[in-house]
């Protein structure tokens, strides 16, 4: 082995001995670990809020800022539009702006911060990630039967808000903690975005909810009765011969 690889070896071992000394320091440092979860559950809620709706021009400088400005989204973007979202999403990105103020980490882009440090330990991107797959898993164990459908744009807006409602979860469970000693400002901010989404999201659920699991041959037969009505439709996700089969089974049944 050359002598320069065994620089970067050792040097490579020293790295991770150190973050994994970090990595200890933090799971037992209840404060910083709810600031730095709540954080990044927050940080990745809004990232998944700006590429899933496509909300532009959201620079570092806006979070700064806290002048973040969301449009309205155009109704063919997502099946969600209509719960009209754009109060709580910039709320959202506002709240991410208050957590930097109150958490004192507007110099985050500075890599020599300690504090940066917790945020690009892969032990502690590990944990945080086994949190999110843990919740995730629970929404979709929730929701399972609603997610079946033949129709793609469907079934994609499902697993999508199932995303966000996973990252809004952990925010909000670990905020709480927290919360209470925020400037009174910040901390009506924050619990306004909280009823809000709350409010919001259990709209969205109970949509999912009175769906229904999805009778597919049911859907089939009403597109066969349109078309056989003189309609002119489009057999998305099922096809005539399905419905004509599913027909026939049907008159068997009933004799």
């Amino acid at each position: 082995m050359s002598s320069l690889r065994k620089i970067k070896k050792k040097k490579f071992k020293e790295e991770i001995t150190e973050k994994a000394m970090d990595y200890t320091k933090f799971v037992l440092d209840e404060n910083e670990k709810t600031k730095v979860f709540s954080m990044m559950a927050l940080s990745n809620l809004c990232k998944y809020y700006r590429n899933y709706f496509s909300i532009p021009n959201i620079t570092d400088k806006n979070l700064v800022k806290g002048d973040t400005k969301i449009s309205k989204l155009p109704e063919e973007q997502t099946l969600w539009c209509s719960f009209e979202l754009e109060d709580i999403i910039q709320r959202s990105f506002r709240t991410l702006t208050r957590l930097i103020e109150e958490y004192d980490y507007e110099d985050l882009q500075n890599p020599n911060q300690r504090k940066i440090k917790d945020f690009k330990n892969e032990f502690v991107v590990v944990e945080f990630s086994k949190i999110y797959q843990k919740e995730l898993i629970n929404l979709k164990i929730k929701f399972d039967k609603y997610l079946k459908t033949r129709y793609k744009e469907t079934e994609n807006a499902l697993k999508q808000i199932l995303v966000i409602f996973a990252y809004y979860n952990i925010f909000k469970a670990q905020i709480c903690n927290k919360i209470k000693d925020f400037d009174k400002k910040n901390r009506m901010y924050i619990k306004t975005l909280i009823t809000k989404t709350d409010k919001k999201f259990v709209e969205m659920e109970e949509v999912i909810v009175e769906g229904g699991e999805v009778n597919h041959e049911e859907e089939a037969l009403s597109l066969l009765e349109f078309e056989e009505a003189g309609i002119e439709i489009k057999w998305v996700g099922y096809s005539r011969k399905e419905a004509l089969k599913a027909r026939k089974k049907y008159e068997r049944i009933s004799g």
